[in-house]
């Protein structure tokens, strides 16, 4: 049995994760799957618009691509293979992939001067390439964790300290499609999570990893052991090529996920992510938003602004635009602009609108349920104040309020407010008819501060437009 377990202990360095060998063939894939999209396109522009090559040959193209993918293939890791690989993360990895090297393509083409560069033939492979590669790294990530939930290539396990601080791991590393074996845990209290099993108290993990050679990796949380015990037991984990894990959790009244930051040689915790602290990635959102907003300004914005300008002073008195301070970036007070839904009265700046407002004139009413009143903040995203997607800027007289009761209200205004957002794409909009309501929609808000990316956006504004189109949307009012 021991010589047994010393084979498989061998034998359990091979990892899909760490492998070499199938991230050089998934490499050598992606290179071939590349050449027969640009084929496929050089050969349907040949057969369709001949002109449009213009004379430069498919050899040309073809080693020029396979050269500009080289060095990407380094710069960009393969994400797939990791244990907890999200599906958006690999279709944004494979979209900057495949951005990076059409841009990478044409310089290099311009530099060796080719006559005539068949820029809508390179176009047209980028978008086919990108959608052949994300459907064969979709199909890649399925076939791995179907794989690893069948109870392959897993990673044998063990948790080390106090239960309810391994509580949270436990839960997210019981998914099977991860392949974790959790084997049990060693714990000075009894073991209150269903499913694990109490291998002994925190003295016994030694003896236990001298005879189970096959464990591959121990988490231990940090506060519940002496110095010595957990030097001892982390020596003894890298001399023996079992993976170490230190939870640091002694800041466990915080009661979220800490991450990690290095000043120096000195480990920081601090409580959240947030992509768009990263300028990058503040430069595509805020390309997003002038490209769309000003394209809706120049076009369809004046016809609805007369058009609705006239409905207006027809039924009420008053300005056609409403000018009201809310609160965005960093709580600084921004003036948020709307067509005018109500009777003037001065109530607008502390009072919400209910779904019988008397306040709201006959249209005012249909603008605020078809979300036509919130256009002329394209305005506000055209000036910067505002984005297209991010939290509701909220009244003053709402954030003097609730920031003082809702725990954490005040981190959504770490990034710009937007006309459209997480929550309000998922019920909470609208009247909050009580405390209930706010704090659902600021978990909502926070979330998106935390988990932001290119496609979100996309994808929120897309169910934007579907809550419009088909009045979704039963809180709006």
């Amino acid at each position: 049995m021991r010589k047994f377990e010393q084979l498989y202990s061998s034998m359990k360095k091979f990892d899909i994760e760490e492998s070499r060998l199938l991230k050089g063939l998934t490499s050598v894939g992606d290179i071939l799957t590349m050449c027969l999209c640009l084929t496929g396109c050089y050969y349907f522009y040949e057969a369709t618009d001949h002109s449009v090559n213009n004379g430069v040959d498919l050899q040309t193209y073809l080693v020029s691509a396979v050269l500009c993918y080289l060095p990407l293939a380094m710069f960009f890791p393969i994400l797939l293979f990791e244990r907890t690989a999200q599906g958006d993360k690999v279709v944004e990895r494979t979209f900057q992939i495949v951005v990076a090297h059409i841009v990478l393509l044409f310089a290099v083409l311009f530099l060796l001067k080719t006559e005539a560069i068949a820029r809508i033939l390179l176009l047209t492979f980028a978008g086919v390439f990108w959608i052949v590669l994300t459907l064969e790294r979709m199909l890649m990530l399925y076939t791995i964790r179907r794989f690893r939930s069948k109870g392959r290539n897993g990673r044998h396990v063990v948790f080390v300290g106090h239960v309810d601080e391994m509580r949270d791991l436990y839960s997210y590393m019981q998914n099977r499609e991860y392949g974790y074996n959790i084997v049990g845990m060693f714990s000075d209290e009894p073991v209150s999570i269903e499913g694990v099993t109490l291998l002994g108290n925190t003295d016994d993990v030694l003896p236990y990893l001298q005879e189970h050679a096959y464990i591959d990796g121990v988490y231990c949380t940090m506060a519940r052991m002496s110095k010595e015990s957990l030097v001892e037991l982390y020596k003894y984990c890298e001399n023996h090529l079992i993976r170490f894990y230190a939870l640091p959790v002694y800041l466990s009244f915080l009661r979220r996920n800490m991450r990690v930051m290095h000043v120096g040689s000195t480990i920081m915790l601090y409580p959240r992510r947030e992509p768009l602290r990263l300028f990058e990635n503040r430069l595509v959102k805020r390309l997003l938003d002038v490209s769309v907003s000003f394209l809706f300004l120049v076009t369809l914005f004046p016809v609805i602004y007369v058009v609705v300008a006239i409905i207006i002073k027809r039924q009420s008195p008053g300005p056609v635009i409403f000018v009201q301070k809310r609160n965005g970036l960093n709580g600084t007070v921004f003036n948020c602009l709307k067509f005018r839904s109500m009777h003037v009265n001065s109530q607008a700046d502390t009072l919400q609108a209910t779904e019988h407002d008397v306040r709201k004139f006959p249209f005012g009413d249909f603008m605020r349920r078809t979300n036509i009143d919130e256009l002329p903040q394209f305005i506000n995203v055209l000036l910067g104040n505002m984005s297209l997607v991010g939290p509701r800027p909220h009244m003053l007289a709402h954030t003097e309020e609730y920031g003082h009761i809702i725990n954490k209200y005040m981190v959504r205004h770490w990034v710009k407010p937007g006309i459209t957002g997480w929550a309000q794409v998922n019920g909470f909009r609208g009247e909050t008819r009580d405390l209930e309501d706010m704090e659902a929609r600021i978990k909502a808000d926070i979330w998106y501060v935390e988990n932001w990316n290119f496609w979100l956006d996309i994808r929120i504004l897309w169910r934007t437009l579907v809550n419009m189109l088909f009045h979704k949307d039963k809180n709006a009012y």
